[in-house]
């Protein structure tokens, strides 16, 4: 196994991948197994880490995943993630452990904020420090002849690449909705096209490939995308090779395949992905009746999504039955949840967290976990079903101060905007890495990306705390310089608010966000709550 075919690594091979990043960052991916050797572990020096994420996600069975770059720092592998899961670090320190790498982890997000780690002191490892020293060793940027014998077979075996004609009709397909798109947001796609075009002029075609699928992308999500087509006929194979399928006619049906599969959405499109992968590989080692087979069976599948099903249909039932348990779930106490707020019944608070704590693990693929979680909420739920409102305002002046519910349900929802604030600014800085990634001069925006999340320092927990000091405060003067102190940081907060920043970001042009309205708004019913 290579890393340079992305392969999942292991023994020793893994420890002579991974020492190289003792020199230089390597992209990275993970999935965890039912045991630490079960675990699927991909480096490579250039590919883009999300894409390295999918295809380590194909490869393993679990539905958690995490990807990003990794760089060994002595004895500590540093991970800074686009996407993490809980207890990342202690996983992927017992994998490493399970093929004699001994290296403590530490767990980073993008903008440089340590997650968690799993830190100890380990034994020296002379062999490890010796193929680190190679690396180092190495001069003039010369790579060794094996990489460059890996490098080579990754070219190869992408064999099956971009065609210019299917790029050109690609973008012809997207160049409507991208000339319809207003203001700032249509002159940066109009750009991206540009350079498509230039790109696919010069015969680089990968990266054209990569633009039109960024530009794609940024027209679906402004709610522009046109229809996938269906995919064209697929040219019929000739027997020139003793009753075996022609290799040509056989790469010009999985290029025809590449854009359909491109419009489908979500796990339905990335084993569909693995799928032609597959079909690629079958087709350069020379199995041709073999990828015939695969490629029929693809086709098939992508005509059925397209023509049967809606993709977000096609997506849900791809996903394992906990997921779709999960959204069934959700689906039903997401209403129960709002009029429970709304009437003001039962533990609210302890509703909230539980259900936002549910929404947090589904997000992270534990959608086993989520189900449990949403459990507690259904429970909390059917107790505020079965107070009056009458009840559940006495127990609350029992246990709080008069007249706070206002403060509660306010404090409650400014908690929820500020978690929506870093979802969007997530949402956006994702958006952005889509569309700048492997562009030619933007290559660098995915590194700096994540100094967007800065923006959101100054909107702290301040309002939060006081008020729930306020909460927690009997009637008086004290409550009343609380709800003074209270209107300060909503002064302060307005003023971060009015920034240029958040005046412009909502017109980002990558993808649609409410950050300055949503914020404005929570705190609007805050003030609101403390004039009452």
């Amino acid at each position: 196994m290579c890393d340079m075919a992305t392969e999942a690594l292991s023994g020793p091979l893994l420890k002579k991948k991974i020492s190289k990043a003792k020199k230089a960052p390597l992209s990275f991916a993970f999935v965890p197994g039912k045991k630490p050797e079960d675990s699927i572990l991909m480096l490579h020096k250039k590919k883009n880490p999300s894409l390295l994420g999918k295809e380590a996600k194909a490869e393993g069975d679990s539905p958690k995943f995490a990807f990003g770059t990794i760089k060994i720092n002595g004895k500590v592998a540093e991970l800074t993630c686009g996407r993490h899961f809980g207890q990342l670090a202690k996983q992927c320190k017992k994998f490493l452990r399970a093929n004699k790498v001994q290296l403590n982890v530490i767990i980073f997000s993008e903008d440089g904020q340590e997650i968690e780690s799993d830190v100890e002191d380990l034994p020296d490892d002379p062999e490890f420090d010796a193929l680190a020293a190679e690396d180092e060793a190495e001069d003039d940027g010369q790579e060794p002849q094996q990489d460059s014998q890996e490098e080579e077979e990754e070219e190869q075996a992408q064999a099956v690449g971009p065609d210019a004609g299917q790029l050109a009709q690609r973008l012809k397909a997207v160049q409507p909705a991208i000339m319809a798109a207003p203001g700032e947001a249509g002159e940066k796609l109009k750009k991206v096209m540009g350079m498509a075009v230039q790109l696919i002029k010069a015969g680089d075609l990968v990266k054209a490939d990569q633009t039109v699928t960024a530009l794609e992308g940024a027209v679906a999500k402004l709610g522009n995308a046109p229809a996938a087509p269906p995919p064209e006929p697929a040219p019929a194979a000739s027997n020139d090779n003793d009753g075996k399928p022609d290799t040509k006619a056989l790469i010009a049906r999985a290029n025809a395949l590449k854009q359909p599969i491109g419009a489908v959405q979500g796990a339905a499109r990335d084993k569909l992905i693995a799928a032609l992968t597959n079909a690629a590989q079958l087709i350069k080692s020379g199995d041709l009746a073999g990828a015939d087979a695969l490629l029929t069976k693809i086709e098939a599948a992508v005509a059925k999504t397209a023509g049967t099903a809606s993709q977000e249909t096609a997506a849900r039932d791809a996903l394992p039955p906990e997921a779709a348990k999960w959204f069934a779930a959700e689906g039903k106490l997401a209403p129960l949840v709002e009029k429970a707020m709304q009437e003001k019944k039962g533990d609210l608070d302890g509703i909230n967290r539980a259900f936002n704590y549910a929404r947090e693990l589904a997000a992270d693929g534990a959608y086993d976990r989520a189900l449990a979680a949403a459990g507690k909420v259904a429970q909390l739920l059917k107790e505020a079903a079965s107070a009056t409102t009458s009840a559940a305002a006495q127990e609350a002046q029992d246990a709080i101060p008069d007249n706070v519910v206002p403060f509660v349900q306010s404090r409650l929802a400014w908690i929820n905007t500020r978690k929506a604030l870093h979802q969007q600014i997530s949402g956006l800085k994702s958006a952005i890495d889509s569309t700048t990634s492997d562009v030619e001069g933007l290559e660098d925006i995915p590194s700096r990306s994540g100094k967007l999340f800065d923006y959101l320092n100054d909107i702290d927990t301040d309002l939060e705390d006081t008020l729930e000091k306020l909460v927690e405060t009997p009637e008086g003067d004290a409550r009343t310089a609380l709800k003074e102190q209270a209107r300060g940081i909503i002064a302060t907060y307005q003023g971060v608010l009015d920034t240029p920043f958040f005046q412009a970001v909502d017109d980002n042009g990558f993808v649609a966000t409410n950050i300055r309205g949503s914020a404005l708004d929570s705190l609007s019913k805050v003030s609101a709550a403390l004039a009452s």
